[in-house]
Order: C-alpha cells, then structure tokens, then sequence
C-alpha cells in the first residue's frame, strides 16, 4: 500500500529550530512541510487555512503559547496529530493529557526526531489499513448501509423484500423492520448486487430471492408477492418482458 503525502506544519519561534526540524523532514519524501509560524497565533491562522494532518508546536512562543494553540486546534480536529518540543521536562505531563502524540526535548537531537517520525508513519500507515477495511465492509453486497437522520444503519441486504421510491423519501422493507432514508433509490441500488436485486419499476427495487409470484395488476402493471410478507411491489410490463428474457422462460 502506498502512504500518501503527510502534510506538516512547525511552529517554532526560533527560526534556526524551525530550520533544524525542516532539513530532517526534507529527508522523508512522504513527510510535505506546507507551512511555518512563529507564534501560537500565527499557528492557529496557518492551519485553518492549509488544513494539517501533523504539527510540530514549541510549547512556549509568543502571543498565544503553543498548549493553548493546540487545544484550540483539537476542538476543530481530534485526529490532528500533535508532536510538542520544548526545553523544559516539566510540560509533558500536561502535554499528554491533552492528547498530544508524542514530546521532544530541546536542544534538537536528529535520532530522536527520526524516531518520532518513524512512529507518525506507522500510526497513518495503521489508519490508511483501517481505512480500507471499512471501504471493503461498505462496499460490500451484503451489507446495504443506510443514512437515517442522523444514524447509520447498516441492513444485511438477505433480509430486503424491496426498496421503494414514496415522494421525496426512500423505503427500504426487511423481514424485521422499515427504514426511511432521503438517499435516492438510485444510489441504493448501486450498492446493492445486481444479480439479486432487480429494477421493476421506477419506483421500486425487488429482492429477486425473496419473490413468491408474480401476477397481473390492470393493463400496464403486475404485482410483486414476497415469501412471509403481506406487503407487495409493482413490476411494469416492460420489465416483466426483460425479467422472463433474464430468466430464459417465454411470456404468454
């Protein structure tokens, strides 16, 4: 797996510091130095604008000091990764309990530094993993998730009778329960597996599985009826024609 580019920013009010830090990360082709302050405020204006993912902070710098900046920081983004330097051993008790991801003292040494920059690779290495776990978990036929409100619910796709299209909202029907989403049956359907689920009508997606019969309803339309369920779906007469060819049985 290829880790992309880690975005740093150094806060540090000392320029020779700042340079020391820079010249080491430069080392690292996956580390992109994005931006530099020299005071807490400088920090706080630099980073809403250039969006960091790692932050060097001396601890103690002018106008705002560089625990305040980070707490701050945090409250907008708890996944900043938050690296302190400073001369001083007594901040890292306090810099730990504000989450910081690790310390450095000052003066500067070179192995201590690689080692801190070793251990932010492997921590993003870690969260690009889970990442991609996740993205198999959602992309995966079996699992429909869906946005109620503001849950996340996540339908073992066996268990649909189907998903029906009713005015502005979405309707997904199981055998235990009915969801409501504002997600479009269209964007359902792409996640759904196409050799189980079948478009019957613009308004409905059917579990092909779950299907007892079909049966004629007025001059354009039949009826969908589910195994164990008294809830039925419309299947158009053009869809009926495309679902006996996909079967391979003649229509009468």
């Amino acid at each position: 797996m290829t880790q992309k580019t880690i975005k740093v920013i150094i806060a540090e009010d000392e320029p020779s510091c700042r340079t020391f830090l820079k010249n080491i990360l430069s080392r690292h082709s996956n580390f992109e130095v994005i931006g530099e302050a020299a005071d807490g405020e400088e920090l706080l204006e630099l980073a809403a604008r250039v969006k960091p993912q790692v932050v060097f902070v001396d601890i103690e710098m002018p106008e705002i000091d560089g625990m305040s900046a980070v707490k701050r920081m945090l409250e907008k983004n708890e996944e900043l990764v938050v690296v302190f330097v400073t001369g001083y051993s007594d901040f890292a008790v306090e810099a730990f309990e504000i989450s910081s991801f690790d310390y450095i003292l000052k003066p500067y040494k070179a192995p201590r530094v690689e080692k801190v920059l070793d251990k932010i690779q492997a921590h993003f290495a870690e969260r690009e993993e889970d990442l991609v776990k996740l993205s198999s978990i959602f992309k995966s036929s079996d699992k429909l998730y869906i946005r109620c409100g503001h849950e996340l619910h996540f339908v073992d796709a066996n268990t649909i009778y189907y998903v029906e299209k009713e005015r502005k909202k979405t309707i997904i029907h199981t055998t235990g329960n009915r969801y409501e989403t504002h997600e479009p049956i269209n964007d359902l359907e792409k996640r759904l597996n196409p050799a189980d689920f079948f478009r019957s009508h613009k308004c409905y997606l059917i579990n092909l599985r779950m299907v007892e019969k079909i049966i004629p309803w007025g001059d354009n339309s039949y009826l969908v009826k589910f195994f164990n369920s008294n809830n039925d779906a419309l299947i158009s007469r053009s869809k009926v024609r495309l679902l006996y060819q996909l079967l391979d049985i003649g229509s009468e």
